[in-house]
Order: structure tokens, then sequence, then C-alpha cells
């Protein structure tokens, strides 16, 4: 009788150990091979300034935008991390706007990623790259944001807007992607709307760090245009 009882005792230990293997086995395919799930993908930021006016297409000179200083931005990224975007300083920025669902968004993204990773490319010394990822909607393709960044690679700071959209707006977001730059005292020297191409992309990073440039040829690039519908999380 004991031998039958270390038997069936033994069998047991194997089928619960068993039934635990696949359990775990299955809780890692269906989600737990990413943390994302536990990231989040807006947060509250704290916008204290002027908001710029809405960006209506056209880059240079005649944007009425130049010369405004835009607000300030504190917030977290998608690991809760202090984030804040402070326009005078003294750093030059260039800061991109990017909403996960946008298509000319995921082509910008990982083409902009793979120039900032390339150890051929360099920011000008003193110039900040910023992301904002923004207009994040759970419905939309290819969320959560917190992971197509992670796929993309992109390796600069990013901040998380609201799910009212509050940075974007307060920056005159009108499409996606979005960029502005802003020179070391805090003032707008440049915007633009729609993908940029290498070129495009060096020439807002050298505007950033000269303060001089001509902006006037971009901004010709496909955009997606903002709606009324945008940034329901």
């Amino acid at each position: 009788m004991s031998d039958r009882s270390n038997n069936l005792t033994l069998l047991i230990g194997g089928a619960v150990a068993v039934a635990i293997a696949v359990a775990l086995a299955v809780a890692l395919a269906v989600g737990g091979g990413s943390d994302s799930s536990s990231k989040q993908q807006v947060a509250f930021v704290n916008v204290q300034g002027s908001a710029l006016p809405p960006f209506e297409g056209t880059s240079g000179p005649s944007d009425p935008a130049i010369g405004q200083i835009p607000p300030s931005l504190r917030g977290a990224n998608f690991d809760d991390e202090r984030v804040e975007v402070n326009p005078g300083d003294g750093r030059p920025m260039v800061v991109g706007f990017f909403a996960h669902w946008c298509p000319h968004c995921q082509a910008e993204l990982p083409r902009l990623s793979d120039w900032l990773n390339d150890d051929a490319n360099s920011v000008p010394e003193g110039v900040d790259v910023i992301a904002v990822s923004t207009g994040v909607d759970r419905g939309s393709p290819n969320y959560p944001p917190s992971s197509w960044f992670d796929e993309e690679g992109w390796p600069e700071p990013i901040i998380l807007d609201t799910d009212t959209n509050a940075a974007a707006q307060a920056w005159g977001l009108t499409g996606y992607p979005y960029f502005v730059v802003i020179d070391g005292t805090g003032a707008v020297i440049g915007r633009t709307s729609g993908e940029l191409d290498q070129t495009q992309w060096e020439t807002l990073l050298n505007l950033a760090a000269t303060g001089a440039g001509d902006t006037s040829g971009l901004g010709g690039g496909e955009s997606s245009q903002v709606d009324a519908g945008d940034g329901a999380e």
C-alpha cells in the first residue's frame, strides 16, 4: 500500500506540474511576452504658457508662430518617469508629435529612428530631440503606442500627451506628424507638418543649431489631419 500511495502521489504531483507549465505557457503566449500592457499610454501634462496659433501649413517667416514661445510641458513617459519640455532653458530643440494610428507617422518614425541610431549621423551638439506621443486611440490601429516606439527603436525622450491632446493643441498641431523647432531663447523658429525626407530632417536640426535656414520648402509631405474624434484613449 505504501508503494501504491507513493506512486499515486508522484502521479498527482507530476500532473500538477504539467498543468502549471501549460498555464504559464498560455499566459506568455497571450500577453506575457511584453510588458507594454503595464505601461501608461496617456498621462497628465502640466501646460504652462500661451498656446501657439494653429499651424496652417505654411512654413517660413509668414508663420504667425515665429518668434513666439510655446508653453512648457511637464509630464511623463511610458514608464511614468518625469519628462519636461522647457522652451527657453538655453537648449535648442526639435519637438515631433506622432500618433500611433497615423500612416504617415508610421512611415516617419522608423525613418527618423534609423537616422538617429546610425553612427554616421549625429544631432548637432546642444540640440535636444523630443517626441510627443499624442492622438492616442485604443480602438485605432497600431495600439499601444508604447510598443510602437519600442519596436521602432526610438532613442530620444518621449513625453505622453493627455487623452484630450492638451499638449498638441497648445503647440498648434493640425496634422500628423508635426514638428516645431525652438531656439535657445525658447522662440519658435520653424514649424512643419507631414513626412520629412532625410534632407528635410537635417534642415530642421541645423535650423535648431544655428537659428538660420530656409524652412519655406518644408511641409510638402503627406500628413494626417486632425478631426474632432481624435484622441479618445
